[in-house]
């Protein structure tokens, strides 16, 4: 059986500088999950264990947000913007970049890869495994 987390974000949190990972510009996050949301976030990173794997399964886990009404996202973190473009921009997915993973501290992400789901005013929603699984159990709670 798959958890479900809740979690919860400071009050008041401030966007942090994220940039567009294909074309480098800046993302105010805040303003980017209002049009989008709700926002399944896939937190990664190139040199996290099972990083690979679950790129692997990105197409798997797109499908299940789709079903899910959920916007995916790929939030590469904690790595440079040349690392992310090296890894993720042979793979075509939609993904921005948090140099300093500040998302992941905001939404106090512990391992990577992981997903957090976000509502369409920033809020936490619940943490979940990074597969169509899990995506899809979000629906029977």
């Amino acid at each position: 059986m798959l958890g479900l987390l809740a979690v919860v974000a400071p009050a008041g949190a401030a966007d942090p500088p994220l940039v567009d990972g294909i074309s480098g510009a800046p993302v105010a996050w805040t303003d980017w999950v209002a049009k989008r949301g709700p926002v399944a976030v896939l937190v990664w990173a190139s040199w996290a264990p099972g990083a690979a794997a679950v790129m692997d399964r990105y197409e798997e886990i797109s499908d299940a947000c789709a079903v899910s009404k959920l916007h995916l996202v790929v939030l590469d973190v904690q790595e440079s913007l040349e690392d992310g473009r090296a890894a993720l921009g042979p793979r075509g997915v939609s993904w921005i970049h948090d140099r300093h993973g500040a998302l992941l501290k905001q939404y106090r992400v512990i391992t990577v890869p992981s997903m957090v789901v976000v509502t369409a005013e920033n809020q936490p929603f619940a943490r979940i495994e990074a597969t169509a699984a899990a995506v899809l159990e979000l629906e029977s709670r």
